[in-house]
């Protein structure tokens, strides 16, 4: 049965009882198992899997209630279920919520630790007090701008050009994803062309200074 964590299940059995009023269908036992897993589900998808002892008790609580079956006037269903996990299953849950807390906590440092700095030195010398006379505070704030500056604009940027390079055809995405790049350095910081040996690519995608901008064709 569905449980709160995803891809992980509960095993259950069942034991029910219930009383029917008139009525023409043909398998109404069918009917009742149906009705039953609808209702417990209903329960057990709200728990974690890791939580399976609540969940019981949960799903306990409404099926010992009788409940009439949906369109049999004068019906009536009740029921009991015992929830296991397999190992696996609980490995699993145990897994996933390992994960989850440590997403958490790296979220937390994040917002509340690297992109601030000073926080980020603080941190450092309380763990390390025999620093405080050497450490070099740029490379905190290198850090933390790197993490702050990255999410904000270089990785939806790449994304950009990623995308940019894929929509187009074979060869045409790539190098005009490159054009505007190094377009962009040759026009505002040409030194860094020659500094990172980039001017024979420069050349060969940009072409003579004075030519005209290429547009790839869809």
């Amino acid at each position: 049965m569905r449980s709160a964590t995803p891809r992980v299940c509960f095993t259950a059995v069942f034991s029910a009882g219930w009383t029917l009023g008139r009525t023409d269908h043909h398998a109404p036992e069918a009917m009742v198992i149906t009705e039953l897993v609808r209702r417990a589900t209903t329960v057990t998808e709200k728990w974690e899997a890791t939580e399976v002892t609540g969940a019981e008790d949960a799903v306990n609580a409404d099926l010992g209630r009788p409940a009439p079956l949906p369109g049999m006037p004068g019906s009536e269903l009740w029921g009991n279920v015992q929830l296991t996990l397999s190992a696996q299953a609980r490995a699993d849950a145990e897994q996933y919520r390992a994960d989850r807390a440590r997403v958490a906590r790296l979220r937390y440092l994040k917002e509340n630790l690297y992109n601030d700095p000073e926080m980020l030195l603080l941190d450092h010398l309380d763990r390390h007090p025999q620093d405080i006379g050497t450490v070099d505070i740029a490379t905190f704030q290198r850090l933390s701008r790197s993490l702050r500056l990255g999410g904000q604009w270089w990785y939806p940027l790449l994304d950009c050009l990623e995308t940019l390079s894929s929509e187009l055809p074979a060869r045409h995405g790539d190098r005009y994803a490159m054009k505007l790049l190094l377009k962009a350095f040759k026009d505002t910081l040409p030194e860094l062309i020659d500094r990172h040996g980039l001017r024979d690519l420069a050349d060969d995608v940009l072409g003579n200074p004075g030519g005209t901008t290429e547009h790839p064709q869809q």
